[in-house]
C-alpha cells in the first residue's frame, strides 16, 4: 500500500498538469511525471520519512545511507538539502519503487500498462486481466519486497515460478490455473515473507493509468 501511494502521488500531480483532450495523453503525462519527481525538495524527503515511520511497514530492510531507522537521517536531509529524488537514487538499485521514480516509471509505462490496457479491452473479466498482467510483471521483474525480506535469489525463484504459470496459459487455461493456485498456496504459507507487494504496487499504478486513459469497467 505504501509503495502504491509513493507511485501514485507524483502521478496525480502530473495528471493535473496534463491537458486532457478527447483522449488522455499518456506520453505527455509521463513527461510531466519526470518533471514532478525531479522537482522534489528536501522537505518532501523529510515528510516521506516521517510518513514511513508512522506507517511502520514491514520489509523495509536497511539502506546503505540515510536509513529510515537512523535517527539522524531526517536532520541530514534538511541540513544537506537532499531531495526526495536524490534519496530514491540511493535505493534505485535494490528497490523497484525507487527506480520507477528515478528512471521515469519504466516497469509501469513500458510493461504493466500496455499489457493491462490491452487485456482489459479484450477480456470480459477485468479481474482475470489484472491477474494475468500481475503474473507477467512478476515473471519479468523480481519482486524487491520479497528480496528485502528474504533474498534476491528467492525473488528470482518466485519470478521463475510465475513464468511457468504463464507458459501453462495462466488464468486462461485449466493447467495454468492449477499452477497458479499452487503458487498462491506457496506464497501464503510463507508468513508474508513471499508477498509480492512491489508487483501489486506496480499494478495499482498501471490501473490508474488505464483509468486516466479512459478505461471503465
Amino acid at each position: 500500500m505504501l509503495g502504491t501511494v509513493i507511485l501514485l502521488s507524483p502521478m496525480a500531480v502530473a495528471a493535473g498538469m496534463t491537458m486532457s483532450r478527447e483522449r488522455f495523453d499518456v506520453p505527455a503525462l509521463r513527461k510531466n511525471l519526470k518533471l514532478v519527481v525531479e522537482s522534489t525538495t528536501a522537505k518532501d524527503a523529510a515528510d516521506v520519512y516521517e510518513a514511513i515511520k508512522i506507517a511502520n511497514p514491514s520489509g523495509l530492510g536497511k539502506a546503505p545511507d540515510l536509513d529510515i531507522n537512523d535517527p539522524t537521517a531526517t536532520k541530514r536531509i534538511i541540513e544537506q538539502k537532499i531531495t526526495l529524488y536524490e534519496v530514491f537514487k540511493i535505493a534505485e538499485k535494490y528497490d523497484t519503487i525507487c527506480s520507477e521514480w528515478t528512471r521515469n516509471y519504466p516497469v509501469t509505462f513500458d510493461l504493466a500498462y500496455p499489457s493491462l490496457i490491452n487485456r482489459l479491452r479484450d477480456s470480459p473479466d477485468p479481474g482475470l486481466a489484472i491477474v494475468q498482467t500481475f503474473l507477467q510483471v512478476l515473471a519479468e521483474v523480481p519482486d524487491t519486497f520479497i528480496a528485502r525480506k528474504t533474498s534476491i535469489e528467492k525473488a528470482r525463484q518466485i519470478s521463475l515460478k510465475a513464468r511457468e504459470v504463464i507458459e501453462l496459459g495462466g488464468v486462461e487455461t485449466s493447467n495454468g490455473r492449477k499452477s497458479l493456485n499452487k503458487l498462491d498456496r506457496e506464497l501464503k504459507k510463507s508468513s508474508n515473507l513471499l508477498n509480492p507487494g512491489t508487483t501489486a504496487d506496480i499494478i495499482g499504478a498501471a490501473l490508474a493509468l488505464c483509468i486516466l486513459a479512459g478505461y471503465r469497467p
